[in-house]
């Protein structure tokens, strides 16, 4: 079954009660979806048929009816961030080559610089914003919601779901896209293992544009559960949020359990309302994982991997407050087995599929993507053939211990930052554009971590009179706050190891 077909039953049989809660405001599934439908409805209007829905929005109820519409007028979307600079928004538009635009700009805060910078597109805004907003921005056409006929669009499986960008070495964001096929496998298989019900509340810690948002809507608006969206302060320490909503299901990227630990806030039996907890993103401190355990003493917990490429994530690993920490985890926890449909084996530097030491972990199955968008390169480098078989490189490392898969690291410049994945070079390659600068390397940090919160950038300069706070602000311009490492150092030279490169290690001696 495909995600269209799934939203319009759901909306159905789910009509009385409540899809979501934002902004401290209730809307039930009836609200939902005769908003929706109109905005389905509007974007066959524009006749840019099964193409790509901009969506320009974090939290609201307009903004998530979008996302509702779009699949369900047979179209596919690609969600902004408001938090991501001008010019990244701007690229991701271009490069999706959408020509629609849906706005809510009371849910958008940035939306003036990104209309100003394009031009002749159709956007479809709230009802109350048309007249501000057409006299404001004559560059573009504007539309309302109109009433609905439901007469939409079939879908078939390889038709796209949706569009994400991920971060690119060369500095162009690569987009991959996701089929109904891929998202129906995911969703599939994740519920023969877990149960999502109307009466289950779940609480969305991610943006738009990080594919893990992508695991609590469609959960949600699938099974009738309510989706819970918090402001940014409750993501950051959700705590509160979590006990006096009585959440049951929450997806969370380490780094906030991380942050939880620090405050304090992973006391023993203080999340009873918790059914399903997942991590996802980034490694998984052993020690802390086990500390949420005992916090949530009713919850099935699962440490879940993959990326974007393989649709949100495609192994797991069940664990409870007494799971045996083995010296071969190297402090985080197993990313554990295939799910249902796909299939995770390692492969050496020659491509020859090992079992019993560390390689790199290689993906096969129904939630693969087909490829980069206009990125014949990237593509071929990345999804090849092995017997036979369309695999992704992951260019993550792992190792089995116990028929548990142990995630290693990375064996390339790709790196997790908050949970985001980032290309150092595309880091690198913005700070070698600024004026006075030589030549540079970026360190994550902590250094030698499992998990990585932050970034420092080594640089050497023409001359000595640089304000790295004016680096700083120069890099936000263009990268998103998550890629602006927070530390800079200054040296004479870059130390070089003995095939003149740099010596990255050295380097890493040097962060205290």
């Amino acid at each position: 079954m495909n995600i269209q077909q799934y939203l319009l039953e759901s909306f159905k049989k789910y009509k009385d009660d409540n899809a979501l809660f934002t902004y401290n405001t209730y809307y039930t599934y009836n609200q939902l979806a005769e908003l929706s439908y109109k905005l389905a409805d509007t974007i066959l209007s524009i006749k840019y048929i099964k193409q790509p829905v901009i969506i320009a929005g974090s939290r609201s109820l307009y903004t998530h009816a979008a996302i509702c519409g779009a699949l369900i007028a047979g179209s596919y979307y690609t969600p902004l961030n408001e938090t991501f600079p001008v010019e990244r928004n701007v690229n991701i538009i271009k490069l999706s080559n959408a020509k629609i635009i849906i706005l809510d700009y009371t849910d958008f805060l940035c939306y003036e610089e990104v209309l100003n910078n394009l031009h002749d597109y159709h956007i479809i805004c709230p009802v109350e914003q048309y007249d501000y907003l057409s006299e404001k921005f004559p560059n573009h056409t504007f539309y309302t919601a109109k009433k609905y006929n439901n007469k939409f669009l079939s879908v078939e499986k390889d038709d796209t779901a949706y569009l994400l960008f991920t971060s690119g070495s060369t500095g162009i964001p690569k987009g991959i896209k996701i089929s109904h096929y891929n998202l129906s496998s995911y969703i599939q298989a994740f519920v023969k293992r877990n149960s999502v019900t109307n009466h289950d509340k779940i609480m969305q810690m991610n943006d738009l544009t990080f594919d893990l948002s992508i695991h609590s809507i469609f959960l949600s608006f699938l099974f009738g559960a309510c989706l819970y969206v918090p402001d940014n302060s409750c993501k950051i320490n959700p705590n509160k949020f979590i006990i006096t909503n009585e959440i049951t299901h929450i997806l969370m990227v380490p780094s906030s359990l991380t942050i939880m630990r620090k405050l304090r806030l992973l006391k023993s039996n203080s999340f009873q309302s918790m059914k399903y907890i997942a991590f996802c993103g980034e490694a998984l401190p052993f020690n802390n994982a086990v500390l949420m355990a005992e916090a949530a003493p009713n919850a099935k917990l699962e440490n879940i991997y993959g990326p974007t490429e393989a649709t949100i994530a495609c192994t797991y690993f069940e664990f409870n407050k007494n799971t045996k920490e083995l010296t071969e985890y190297t402090g985080s926890m197993p990313i554990g087995k295939a799910y249902d449909g796909m299939e995770v084996f390692l492969i050496d530097e020659d491509k020859n599929i090992i079992n019993n030491s560390v390689g790199q972990i290689v993906l096969s199955g129904k939630q693969l993507a087909k490829g980069y968008i206009n990125n014949e390169v990237q593509t071929k480098a990345k999804f090849i053939k092995i017997d036979n078989k369309d695999c992704y490189l992951t260019g993550d490392l792992g190792r089995y211990v116990n028929g548990a898969l142990v995630f290693l690291g990375r064996n390339d410049a790709q790196v997790q930052i908050r949970g985001y994945r980032v290309e150092i070079y595309e880091i690198e390659n913005a700070i070698s554009k600024i004026e006075n600068i030589v030549s540079n390397a970026v360190i994550p940090t902590p250094v030698n971590s499992i998990t990585y919160e932050n970034l420092t950038a080594f640089i050497t300069v023409k001359d000595d009179n640089i304000d790295t706070y004016q680096i700083k602000s120069i890099l936000s311009q263009t990268l998103p706050d998550y890629m602006v490492p927070n530390k800079y150092i200054i040296l004479d030279n870059m130390p070089l190891n003995s095939n003149g490169k740099i010596d990255r290690n050295q380097l890493k001696n040097m962060i205290k």
